[in-house]
């Protein structure tokens, strides 16, 4: 399937659950995501979720590392349409969210970190195939971002949804995960050296 076929499937496929249908597959990938081995991890990078899109709620999963690794350094990111770059800003008392106007919350102000301190990436997605790679809203924000991250930088996926076979138009800015979590389990995907 290509990116955009996907793109329009999983779209539907999110707007179609029940609000009760959401709210249990959120609390299955948080169960998924407890699963996770955060050894080692000092800054962890997550999405805050856009509801009415059916995102998956990062916010269970802030509020449980929040309650069980508070030494984690949790930050989020802030777009820029302008050029399709990020920033990340640290969940601190400095830290001010705010609508951006395309219904992304996200940071107005606060403590800015380079993405060279990041552990870990929770990245969005719409879908992802068996190989490790991702279809997102397709303006590459994190692409981009990924790239300027540290060698060892986990990237691991959020996805509602099991794995489609394969994505057919790839090309060489797309960067493969280390792993995907879904409702029903962890995907890890072997990517020896393939992500950059």
């Amino acid at each position: 399937m290509t990116k955009d076929s996907i793109r329009k499937l999983f779209i539907e496929k999110r707007n179609q659950l029940s609000g009760a249908e959401y709210n249990k597959l959120c609390l299955q990938l948080l169960l998924q995501f407890q699963q996770l081995n955060l050894t080692g991890i000092k800054c962890l990078h997550m999405f805050l979720p856009i509801h009415k899109r059916r995102e998956p709620d990062t916010l269970l999963i802030r509020d449980w590392l929040k309650a069980n690794y508070p030494e984690i350094k949790i930050v989020y990111p802030k777009t820029n349409f302008a050029d399709y770059t990020m920033q990340s800003f640290v969940d601190d008392e400095d830290l001010i969210l705010e609508n951006n106007g395309f219904d992304i919350p996200e940071p107005s102000s606060g403590n800015k970190v380079e993405p060279i301190e990041i552990d870990l990436i929770l990245i969005p997605l719409l879908a992802f195939d068996k190989a490790g790679y991702r279809v997102g809203y397709g303006k590459g924000f994190y692409d981009r971002f990924m790239i300027n991250c540290k060698p060892g930088t986990q990237f691991v996926g959020l996805s509602l949804f099991e794995p489609v076979d394969e994505i057919n138009d790839l090309n060489e800015f797309d960067i493969k995960m280390h792993q995907c979590i879904t409702p029903a389990s962890i995907y890890n995907f072997n990517i020896m050296g393939e992500i950059r």
